[in-house]
């Protein structure tokens, strides 16, 4: 079985265990997310600190403070999300290739039986069980 039968029969072994086909699209457009909004909130960080930085009335400065909480917020969720989805798709991605890559097991033959010991083999074994001499057994 070459490596592009063995592909084609993972992606029909998928299509009929009932795997959702469009999820990677979702993966993608959330890892997406995670990563505008943690850039979103490092943008959100610096407009806060030019607000508190270029202004002498304190109210001001309030308002610039009060984007910090915001943009952390925004930043962790991003990063969270970025994170979660971005190790589903890698895992995704190596499972699948151990799975294609792993030996057939219809193809193997089977092992034939072991056999018969030789008799220089069972003399081994059978002088290998023999206690040492000089020690008794309890």
């Amino acid at each position: 079985m070459t490596y592009s039968d063995r592909t084609r029969q993972l992606d029909a072994d998928l299509r009929n265990a009932g795997a959702p086909p469009d999820r990677h699209r979702r993966d993608r457009r959330l890892t997406a997310l995670g990563l505008l909004l943690m850039v979103g909130g490092i943008l959100v960080a610096l407009a806060g600190y030019a607000i508190s930085a270029t202004t002498t009335d304190p109210l001001r400065q309030s308002d610039g403070r009060s984007l910090g909480p915001i943009a952390i917020t925004l930043a962790l969720l991003g990063m969270a999300l970025f994170l979660r989805f971005s190790a589903t798709q890698f895992l995704r991605f190596w499972l699948a290739r151990l799975i294609a890559e792993r030996p057939d097991p219809r193809a193997q033959e089977p092992t034939p039986p072991p056999s018969e010991p030789t008799t220089a083999a069972t003399a081994a074994d059978a002088k290998s069980a023999e206690p040492a001499p000089g020690v008794t057994e309890r």
